[in-house]
């Protein structure tokens, strides 16, 4: 019968299940540790010990899933995510479910809800809330600025791509693709800016300002607490930026 000398001649059914003691025993493997930490030197016996070691130690590791992150930020935006949020903040309109605030507000802004918003309307409404100027910058606009816009034509090719006719001079392949970025909010001023004290970043679409409050970056509002007051609605959760609570 199959033994195995160096386990106090422990005895198999079978040559083949001593084959499989001797693979996957850690008795036989050289050193005994072959499960290293990603991170760190260290070595461990069984890759539950490591598992562990990522748990205790100070590495960036998700223990639901199993997943070691390059840096804290990695994880944070990992633990933030769609595996770990869920899809719970939900368009009052057209009850499309989103990850966060910031999802909710660029699907308003795109101008697809069935509310009929867009980044020009949801601007409007921001600023009449934000009478006092705390998330949004005053204005000087023409009449009917808001309603201009600015379309390319076969005209805009220079020879070897569609030339931006605004400042930026960049190209593109297509006419389509330039009239894409045109329609884009690129070329629009800083509307909004961060209320925290010593910020000042300026974001020309409110998603922008929401994914940085979100960040957490400037302490004006727990990642959390923006979730929750977008959860009551769109305007509450601006009201409370506002409020720099």
């Amino acid at each position: 019968m199959p033994y195995c000398h160096e386990c106090n001649s422990r005895y198999f059914s079978s040559y083949s299940h001593l084959q499989q003691h001797l693979d996957n025993s850690d008795a036989h493997r050289p050193g005994g540790y072959d499960w290293e930490c990603e991170i760190c030197d260290n070595s461990f016996k069984t890759e539950q010990a490591r598992r562990q070691h990522y748990i205790n130690g100070s590495h960036d590791y998700c223990s639901d899933c199993d997943r070691l992150f390059q840096n804290h930020n990695n994880l944070t935006q990992h633990m933030r995510s769609r595996a770990h949020q869920g899809t719970n903040i939900t368009c009052p309109w057209c009850k499309t479910s989103y990850v966060t605030a910031s999802g909710l507000t660029i699907h308003l802004e795109s101008g697809n809800c069935s509310s009929g918003l867009d980044r020009h309307k949801i601007n409007r409404q921001v600023q009449q809330l934000d009478r006092n100027n705390v998330i949004t910058k005053p204005m000087i606009t023409y009449p009917g600025y808001e309603n201009s816009q600015t379309i390319a034509t076969s005209r805009s090719w220079n020879g070897r791509a569609y030339e931006c006719p605004l400042s930026c001079n960049r190209e593109f392949n297509t006419l389509h693709g330039l009239n894409n970025h045109l329609k884009s909010p690129f070329h629009e001023q800083n509307i909004y800016r961060c209320p925290g004290r010593g910020c000042g970043r300026e974001y020309k679409v409110l998603s922008g300002l929401v994914q940085h409050v979100e960040s957490e970056s400037c302490g004006v509002m727990r990642f959390s607490a923006v979730q929750h007051n977008a959860r009551i609605g769109a305007q509450g959760m601006i009201g409370r930026m506002i409020q720099g609570m």
